[in-house]
């Protein structure tokens, strides 16, 4: 590659030899060339450099740290970034073709914008199709507001807000920082949203999202969420009325996931809290949910 980088891709992975080959032969297939890749090694115990050492080349970057969990490597991955706009994309994921080259015309169209969403599928490990995001403009505030819709590989931003606007590097925060970031963006700048798929999510036991089971570490993670949400002004005020809903729904998502995993004397107490904080969460799904697995 000798085009100008425009597009930093920063790839942080943990133990992913098994997936990651397949992950950068996807991002390597672009149809534009202007874009590097920085694959930020938070630690491995496998043999993921074995497997990354045959893509490593002028604008392909290994850089192993110490353990730390993804929002340091993603960090670490921005400030040695040199293009005008990273893209976080994750170690188990893939991308189209089409990726690098949409998000280029987005920031040719739109007089370097300074984040652009675009869409993403859900995909079985065999490719099946489960579902996709339908982040739409009229609904991009609604569903930033009732959940995280929007993922790291299909999340572009502006390196200079990107060096100004960090992870939060909260252990407790793990799973949730992603969404904890949008939000202080979205109170801050405008989202350009594409409507096209560019890549997509392989659904698999092993994310991290499905492997958190002990109940402290799932209660720390959303009140760790809510804490640092709730207590930032310029994300209280993006969410005005909506605010009230918004803890209601995190309760919900806590009180779900803690009935799923047999919690349920915690997961009672969520919903509880849920209801007292917006009586609307009765007519929610995801309260239907929660009685469910706590009755059965």
């Amino acid at each position: 590659m000798n085009e100008e980088i425009i597009v930093s891709i920063v790839v942080p992975t943990y133990n992913r030899a098994q997936l990651i080959e397949q992950t950068l032969k996807s991002i390597l297939s672009q149809n534009s060339p202007e874009f590097e890749v920085l694959i930020i090694d938070d630690g491995s115990t496998d043999n993921t450099f074995e497997v990354v050492e045959p893509f490593i080349s002028n604008n392909v970057h290994y850089i192993k740290v110490e353990n730390g969990e993804r929002a340091k490597a993603r960090n670490i991955g921005t400030n040695k970034a040199i293009g005008k706009y990273v893209n976080w994309f994750d170690s188990d994921d893939f991308m189209f073709s089409n990726h690098v080259e949409q998000i280029v015309l987005a920031i040719n169209e739109n007089d370097s914008p300074e984040v652009i969403s675009l869409e993403h599928e859900i995909r079985t490990f065999d490719f099946k199709f489960i579902s996709k995001n339908n982040f739409t403009k009229s609904s991009k505030r609604d569903l930033l507001i009732s959940g995280n819709h929007l993922a790291c590989n299909s999340a572009v931003v502006r390196r200079d807000i990107a060096l100004k606007f960090p992870f939060i590097e909260d252990l407790n925060l793990t799973a949730s920082e992603d969404y904890e970031l949008w939000l202080r963006l979205k109170s801050h700048f405008q989202f350009i949203h594409l409507p096209v798929c560019t890549s997509y999510l392989i659904q698999h036991d092993l994310r991290s999202v499905n492997t958190m089971s002990d109940s402290l570490k799932l209660e720390a993670r959303f009140l760790s969420f809510l804490r640092h949400t709730c207590e930032n002004s310029d994300i209280v005020k993006f969410l005005g009325p909506n605010l009230s809903y918004f803890r209601m729904k995190n309760y919900l998502i806590l009180a779900v996931d803690l009935a799923y995993n047999k919690h349920k004397k915690k997961a009672f107490n969520y919903l509880r809290m849920a209801v007292k904080e917006n009586k609307t969460a009765i007519f929610n799904k995801v309260f239907w949910a929660t009685i469910k697995h706590l009755l059965f």
